[in-house]
């Protein structure tokens, strides 16, 4: 009776087609957003990062290959998690679906880091504003990743 009565507070689940559904269209969006995104961001994004994350129809290399227009990194309101995870990738992943991935502190400049990360913002959540002043933004958590022994 009381799991009853406390379940009554959450919101009723989505089905899983309308999650499926979801999910489709908002690798379709990605996909159309494609094509209007010339620049460095989208060449290193080629070279350094299409390897592995595509939108989810190609094979798992080191793990889940989830469509990048699910990922909360994407549409988050600052850059920071991003930033970090193409900094420092993903050492210990929160499960063994998940998968690891290398870092590019050591590969990429500050400016090609932010030509990634505003290249993946416009195209995997295009729906969201531009995030400002990227440059910045990954100097300061790469030296604050750097600073941490």
């Amino acid at each position: 009776a009381m799991a009853t009565y406390l379940a009554s507070f959450s919101p009723p689940a989505p089905d899983a087609a309308a999650l499926a559904r979801a999910a489709h269209e908002a690798v379709a969006r990605a996909a159309s957003a494609q094509a209007t995104l010339p620049g460095s961001g989208q060449r290193l994004f080629e070279m350094a990062c299409a390897a592995c994350h595509h939108d989810g129809d190609g094979p798992t290399v080191l793990g889940v290959n989830t469509p990048l227009a699910l990922s909360t990194k994407l549409a988050s309101e600052r850059p920071d998690n991003l930033i970090r995870t193409i900094l420092e990738g993903v050492q210990q992943p929160a499960t063994r679906e998940i998968g690891f991935m290398a870092g590019f502190a050591d590969a990429l400049s500050d400016a090609q880091i932010a030509d990634i990360a505003a290249y993946m913002r416009a195209r995997y959540a295009p729906q969201a504003p531009a995030w400002p002043d990227l440059p910045a933004q990954v100097a300061r958590l790469r030296a604050t990743a750097m600073a941490v022994p």
